[in-house]
């Protein structure tokens, strides 16, 4: 918080001191947001031809969804950045001056199951689509896990947990009724 009887300098005032830079924000996880700039200009002084199309996305507005129309959301909902769907993207956010796990980054997406709606008590006149979303849920998160192992060179910074693929939520089911669409 930028309260600045917390702070030994004026929080809403950019200080340079030697190398270092005092202010809210010169720590908030901007170290990317300087290293991809910088990569824009090598690559633009240098005039290095590229085989595929280099593209930045930056987070903005993360912690305030009251802004409608802002941020990676709206970009995916427009199509804006269909054509990274493909890859390959890297995700070089990082805090504490360390290569870190994007901790609050997500992708968002979803898979919608499609069974037969039937009584839960006759289940065998039925195709449960909440199990068809499960078991293809289980089938992704082996392919992610199986392509997406964690690194050797994650091991020193101790990661208390790598790269995860967690469904986060589900739509909206019946007690009585087997759903006959399940959406993850």
């Amino acid at each position: 918080p930028a309260n600045p009887e917390g702070w030994e300098r004026d929080p809403f005032t950019l200080s340079v001191e030697g190398d270092k830079l005092y202010g809210r924000g010169t720590t908030d996880c901007l170290g990317h947001v300087a290293l991809v700039t910088q990569l824009f200009v090598e690559l633009a002084k240098h005039k290095v031809v590229t085989q595929k199309t280099v593209t930045a996305v930056m987070i903005a507005s993360e912690e305030n969804g009251e802004i409608a129309g802002v941020g990676v959301e709206t970009l995916m909902e427009t199509g804006k950045i269909d054509f990274l769907k493909n890859g390959p993207v890297l995700w070089v956010d990082c805090s504490d001056s360390q290569p870190c796990i994007g901790t609050a980054g997500a992708l968002t997406w979803s898979i919608k199951a499609t069974g037969k709606l039937f009584h839960s008590g006759l289940p065998h006149l039925g195709m449960n689509a909440l199990e068809l979303a499960m078991d293809a849920i289980k089938v992704i998160q082996d392919r992610f896990y199986k392509d997406f192992p964690a690194h050797e060179g994650e091991i020193p910074y101790n990661f208390a947990c790598g790269s995860t693929m967690k469904p986060t939520k589900v739509s909206k089911c019946s007690r009585q009724l087997m759903p006959c669409m399940h959406k993850i």
